[in-house]
């Protein structure tokens, strides 16, 4: 079911290790790893424990050492000294991974001017002194996948990082995770044209295209067949990047999956997805993995999300699809609310928290770093007062890199 989802988390991969390899051939990287002195030892203890990416351990311990999960078990040695947090009817489960996050990026996540810009870093643009990261660090989201704004036909490059600054310092986790592009209204609705001009209901001041839905398919196919103009698009139709497209309607997200098979593009992620429930057989022949946002946002309201069911989340799921969560512009500290209602609506548990955590990770392409309690990833967990799909469960404690960087009391 998820075997596509780690494909695209291994695409990322892919990038990585080329970028990687030439800096280090230019000595911009050290070649000898020095083994960190033992800092700090902290244990969970007594907790019911949600790893994710194993069963879930009624009593148990979560060993942290030096900002890395060591073990996970409900036999675990707890070696003396360590700092001992008592998780006695606690729930302890992996931080919380945004899987369409734009928070931080001010008014607009899009540039007006041009309507393809693969080259933009979304991640230089995001404002680590914004206190919307520091609301989505207290709802439990400990990592970001941002993503440029959906009315770009080519957005960027997306990129994730930790909501937590540490003094001053921003957080990255890895750039160029993938590049955004869109269908649908939002890449024409308030562009420009002459006969628009005219009749006042610009939204920027540049004349730009697309003006229609057929224009934005066209769009998408000039930019994946201009290589020269866009380099950054080699990466994708080579598979070492995915193309994440947004597409809301039935017909976007069948465009979208058309153009990837006609560039034979390799790993393809449908971000929003509303009508996703029309294309069952689509997506899930292809295990396509699709990043649902936000239902019910006022800011977000449009004629496409019209066609909303409650349960497209629980319908993809059990089709195969590989689901993940993101905020994609709504309100960021809602995340976990999206993954409630998706299980009221129908969705398994176990797949809506998955959502929220490893399969967001793995489309991401930072699952070898968190989405899951195992040895050797980041200490990046939430201790919750009750189970984290009730709506009445707290969040007692955000802990990132083994700190805890967020107390309830």
């Amino acid at each position: 079911m998820h075997s596509v989802s780690r494909r695209v988390s291994q695409a990322v991969h892919l990038g990585a290790v080329v970028l990687t390899t030439l800096l280090a051939a230019s000595g911009a990287i050290a070649q000898k790893a020095v083994k960190p002195p033992i800092k700090s030892v902290i244990a969970i203890r007594n907790a019911r424990i949600l790893p994710v990416s194993s069963p879930e351990i009624p009593v148990g311990t979560v060993l942290i050492v030096n900002g890395k999960i060591r073990a996970v078990g409900a036999s675990v040695t707890i070696p003396a000294g360590a700092t001992i947090i008592e998780g006695v009817g606690k729930v302890v489960i992996p931080g919380l991974v945004d899987a369409g996050a734009r928070f931080g990026l001010g008014e607009t996540a899009n540039e007006q001017a041009s309507e393809v810009t693969p080259s933009i870093h979304v991640l230089e643009q995001v404002n680590r002194h914004s206190p919307e990261l520091r609301r989505a660090l207290q709802s439990g989201v400990t990592t970001a996948c941002f993503t440029p704004g959906p009315e770009n036909i080519v957005g960027g490059l997306c990129g994730a990082a930790k909501t937590y600054v540490s003094n001053g310092e921003f957080l990255p986790l890895r750039d160029n995770t993938a590049i955004l592009a869109a269908l649908g209204e939002d890449t024409f609705n308030g562009n420009g044209s002459f006969l628009r001009a005219n009749a006042g209901n610009l939204s920027s001041i540049y004349l730009r295209r697309p003006n229609s839905r057929m224009g934005a398919v066209f769009e998408l196919r000039h930019a994946l067949d201009s290589l020269s103009l866009y380099p950054e698009l080699k990466l994708v139709r080579m598979g070492a990047l995915p193309l994440r497209i947004h597409a809301t309607a039935a017909n976007d997200i069948r465009a979208a999956v058309t153009i990837a098979d006609e560039f034979k593009v390799p790993h393809i992620v449908i971000d929003d997805c509303i009508e996703g429930y029309r294309d069952l057989d689509i997506l899930a022949a292809r295990h396509i993995p699709v990043v649902l946002g936000p239902l019910f946002d006022p800011q977000l309201v449009s004629p496409e999300r019209a066609a909303t069911v409650l349960n497209n989340a629980g319908l993809l799921s059990d089709a195969g699809v590989p689901v993940a969560f993101g905020s994609h512009g709504g309100d960021e500290t809602q995340l976990r609310e999206y993954a409630i209602y998706a299980v009221r609506a129908g969705m398994k548990p176990d797949l809506a928290l998955r959502a929220l955590t490893l399969t967001a990770a793995e489309i991401g392409g930072v699952a070898d770093r968190v989405g899951s309690l195992q040895d050797g990833k980041d200490a990046d967990l939430l201790i919750l007062s009750g189970d984290p799909l009730d709506l009445t469960s707290h969040i007692e404690r955000v802990i990132v890199n083994g700190q805890v960087v967020y107390r309830a009391e």
